[in-house]
C-alpha cells in the first residue's frame, strides 16, 4: 500500500527515503505516522481556532496584548494580519463569559466580505451552523454575513457586534452606554478590533472610555500601502524598536518587527509577508523585483514610509534627512560654514501671536541645498505642531516667548555664531514684513535699524511653490542613489519641526494650519531668486554684490 503525505508549508512530511525505510521496517508505525500527519492538517483546516498553526507575527501580537492595552498591527501584502486578529478575537469569545466585543470595518461591504468571514473561519467547528438557543444565536451566510451584524456565542454568552466607520461618522453616539470586554477574563480581554483604520482619533478616543470599565484591550489593523494617516503617525512618533529581522528583499537590511509607542503606550507589531507560508510569498517577491525600496518596505514588510496626505511624494527621511554620521547611502551633512563652498541664507516667517519660524540653509555651486538649522528647534522648544482630534494644533514651540526685533537680532547672532555661519542673504515673508506698526514702520525697516537687512519673499501662489519644492526632492527611486541620481535638497536631522511639516502638511486650511509655518519658510527659500531658488555666490562675486554680510 502506497501512502501519500500531503505537502504542507509548516508541517513537514517524511522524505521518500524515510517512507521506504520505515515501510520496510515497521509498516504499522508508518501508517500511524501518516494518520497523525493527515489528521493534524485536516484539524487545522476544520477547526483553525483550536488546531491551526500560529504565524510568527501572531505570536508578537499576542505578546503585545499581554503587555499593553493597545496593539497596532501593520502588515505587508498577504501577511495574515486580518486572520490573526480574527483568531485572537474568537479566542477571547470562546474562553470568557458574558463579554461584549465590537469589530469595526470601513463599510458594510468590507465588513461582510472581509472581517466577518475572517471571524467565521475561526468559529469552532461545532458552531459552524445555525445555532439558536436561550443563551446564544449564530446565523451566518457568505452573502450577508452574520444576521443582524452580530452573534452571541452559546458557550460563553459573549456578544460580538460588527459596525462600520461610516456608521460612527454619521452618528457618534452609537457606542454610548456600552462596556466592551470582559469582567473576569480568563484569556485575552479584547474589547474592540478596528480593521484597516483610516480615520482620526475620534473613534479610538470614544472606545477608550468604553474599554476602561472592564480594563479591556484594543486591536488596530492598518496596511500602509497609500501612506500613513496622522492618527497612525501618532503611534509611530518616536517609536522604540524592540525587535528586528533581516529583510531578504532589502539585501538583508534589519527592519523592525516589534516596537513600543511611547506617545500611546502601545505595542506596534509588523507582520512580514514572508512569515505567512500560506500567502503566496514567492509570487509577491517576484512581483517586487526591481521595485523601489520604499514600495518593498510597504508591501512586503508593512513599514510605513510616507504620509498618506503628503504633497511631496519623493521626500524620504532616509534620503533627504542627514546628520554627521553616514546614512546607508554613505551620505553625511556637510559643513555649510565653509564660505568657499556654500552661500548661506536665512528665511524668516513672522507671526503676531506665535514665535517666528526660521531656517538657515547653504547652497553650493551645483545648486544642492542643505538646511542646517531651524528655530524654534524641537530639541529645545518641543513640537511646533501636534496632531489633535481631529486636526493639527500648535505645540509648545509655537508659544510666544516675547522676543522683540532687537531680541530676534540677538537670537540670529547667537545661533549663527554657534554654527559658524556667515549669512549672505535674509528672506522675510513679504506680506507680514510689509505690515506697518504703530510707528508707521514695517519689519524691513525695523530690522534694518539694527543692521539686519531682509529682502521680501516671492509672492507667487502656494501651488507654484509646492510644485517647485517637488522638483527639489525628485530623483529616480528605481535606481541607485549616486552623483547623477539624487535630490537637490537635504535637511539636518536636528530640524524635527521642519521635517514633520514636510511629511504631513496637506494645505487643508484650518485642519493643517499649524503645519504651514515651517512649510512656508522652505517654500520661500525655494522660490527665491525669481523662482530659480537660492544662488551660490563665489567669493569673487561677493566682493561686488554683497554690501553688509547680513550684519548686526
Amino acid at each position: 500500500m502506497s501512502l501519500e503525505f500531503t505537502d504542507h508549508p509548516i508541517l513537514p512530511s517524511p522524505s521518500d527515503e524515510e517512507i521506504v525505510l520505515l515501510g520496510e521496517s515497521d509498516p504499522k508505525l508508518l501508517e500511524q505516522l501518516h494518520q497523525a500527519h493527515e489528521g493534524r492538517i485536516r484539524a487545522s483546516i476544520e477547526d483553525p481556532l483550536r488546531y491551526g498553526f500560529d504565524l510568527e507575527g501572531w505570536v508578537r501580537m499576542q505578546e503585545g496584548l499581554n503587555e499593553f492595552n493597545e496593539v497596532l498591527a501593520l502588515g505587508g501584502n498577504r501577511s495574515g494580519k486580518t486572520t490573526g486578529c480574527a483568531k485572537m478575537v474568537m479566542d477571547a469569545v470562546s474562553k470568557n463569559e458574558g463579554g461584549h466585543i465590537v469589530c469595526f470595518s470601513q463599510n458594510a461591504d468590507t465588513s461582510i466580505k472581509v472581517q466577518q468571514p475572517a471571524i467565521w473561519e475561526m468559529m469552532p467547528k461545532e458552531f459552524r451552523k445555525k445555532t439558536k438557543s436561550i443563551d446564544g444565536y449564530i446565523n451566518y451566510s457568505m452573502q450577508n454575513g452574520f444576521t443582524g451584524s452580530s452573534f452571541v456565542f452559546p458557550d460563553t454568552k459573549t456578544r460580538v457586534d460588527f459596525k462600520t466607520y461610516t456608521q460612527f461618522s454619521n452618528n457618534q453616539t452609537i457606542l454610548e452606554g456600552f462596556e466592551f470586554g470582559f469582567k473576569n477574563p480568563e484569556g485575552n480581554n479584547i474589547g474592540a478590533w478596528l480593521d484597516e483604520y483610516l480615520g482620526d482619533a475620534a473613534l479610538v478616543n470614544t472606545l477608550r472610555f468604553r474599554l476602561a470599565t472592564r480594563d479591556s484591550k484594543m486591536l488596530i489593523g492598518f496596511t500602509p500601502i497609500d501612506g500613513y494617516t496622522p492618527f497612525i503617525a501618532d503611534y509611530l512618533k518616536n517609536a522604540e524598536t524592540l525587535q528586528t529581522k533581516p529583510a531578504e528583499l532589502l539585501r538583508g537590511q534589519e527592519v523592525p518587527v516589534a516596537q513600543y509607542s511611547p506617545s500611546r503606550d502601545a505595542a506596534i507589531v509588523y507582520l512580514h509577508s514572508d512569515e505567512n507560508p500560506f500567502g503566496g510569498y514567492d509570487r509577491i517577491a517576484k512581483d517586487l523585483q526591481g521595485r523601489p525600496e520604499d514600495e518593498i518596505k510597504v508591501r512586503a514588510y508593512g513599514l510605513p514610509v510616507k504620509s498618506a496626505n503628503s504633497l511631496l511624494p519623493y521626500f524620504n527621511t532616509e534620503v533627504n534627512v542627514l546628520s554627521e554620521e553616514p546614512n546607508k547611502y554613505g551620505m553625511t551633512f556637510p559643513d555649510i560654514s565653509d564660505t568657499s563652498k556654500y552661500t548661506v541664507y536665512q528665511v524668516v516667517d513672522p507671526a503676531g501671536a506665535r514665535n517666528y519660524t526660521m531656517i538657515w540653509a547653504g547652497v553650493n555651486d551645483i545648486g544642492e541645498v542643505y538646511i542646517r538649522s531651524e528655530w524654534p528647534d524641537r530639541a529645545t522648544y518641543g513640537e511646533w505642531a501636534m496632531f489633535g482630534d481631529p486636526k493639527w494644533k500648535y505645540g509648545p514651540a509655537a508659544k510666544k516667548i516675547g522676543l522683540n526685533v532687537e531680541g530676534y537680532c540677538e537670537l540670529f547672532k547667537e545661533i549663527e555664531e554657534d554654527l559658524g555661519l556667515e549669512v549672505t542673504e535674509r528672506i522675510g515673508d513679504s506680506r507680514f514684513f510689509a505690515r506697518e506698526n504703530e510707528n508707521n514702520d514695517d519689519l524691513f525697516t525695523a530690522f534694518y535699524d539694527y543692521g539686519v537687512s531682509f529682502i521680501p519673499s516671492s509672492g507667487v501662489m502656494e501651488e507654484q511653490g509646492i510644485a517647485a519644492l517637488d522638483d527639489w526632492f525628485s530623483y529616480n527611486p528605481n535606481m541607485e542613489i549616486d552623483e547623477a541620481n539624487r535630490p537637490l535638497c537635504y535637511i539636518h536631522s536636528d530640524c524635527g519641526n521642519l521635517i514633520d511639516s514636510l511629511i504631513n502638511y496637506n494645505s487643508r486650511g484650518k485642519a493643517d494650519e499649524s503645519l504651514k509655518d515651517f512649510f512656508d519658510v522652505i517654500r520661500y527659500l525655494r522660490m527665491s531668486n525669481g523662482g530659480e531658488g537660492p544662488d551660490f555666490m563665489s567669493q569673487g562675486s561677493m566682493l561686488t554684490t554683497k554690501n553688509n554680510k547680513g550684519g548686526y
